[in-house]
């Protein structure tokens, strides 16, 4: 299955790590830095699993800059952007995830699978399914752990 995961923090690339081993994962991020890092097979983040992982494990994986590249041939995308949470206004920053969305729904058609696994308010899955027409897009709850994600993800 070719799988794009949008964001290369501890979720994002703890799923792509993980994804990797049996379908080819493409990691989109907008930094360039770490997109380097990850295609020299190191890890941008301090995870040990991760770390070992992509150094020793035959996987899938490429990562880019490149909107166009990750999303015309993906199967399934998956949204693991920031959603900071801003205690003055009690609400989460949900633009991220609707950048992607835009992004997306620019180079692919709305029959498209996508996965949310950025942390996002009650009914907020809904909202978008009306907004981007499309009932194709879910929410997925993470908890992982900073630093043991992969780890979590491997062993639930």
């Amino acid at each position: 299955m070719n799988i794009s995961i949008v964001g290369t923090g501890y979720v994002g690339l703890s799923n792509a790590v993980l994804l990797a081993q049996h379908n080819k994962v493409i990691a989109l991020d907008i930094d360039q830095k770490k997109v380097q890092l990850i295609n020299s097979k190191k890890s941008p983040i301090d995870d040990k699993e991760i770390i070992s992982f992509l150094a020793n494990e035959d996987l899938q994986i490429h990562a880019t800059v490149d909107k166009i590249e990750a999303y015309q041939n993906a199967e399934l995308i998956i949204i693991a952007t920031s959603t900071d949470y801003d205690t003055e206004k009690d609400y989460f920053d949900t633009s991220s995830i609707e950048s992607v969305l835009d992004d997306v729904f620019s180079i692919r058609d709305k029959s498209v699978n996508i996965v949310i696994k950025s942390t996002i308010p009650l009914g907020y899955t809904k909202y978008l399914r009306k907004k981007y027409n499309s009932k194709n897009i879910i929410f997925s709850p993470e908890f992982l752990r900073e630093g043991k994600a992969l780890f979590d993800n491997l062993f639930p």
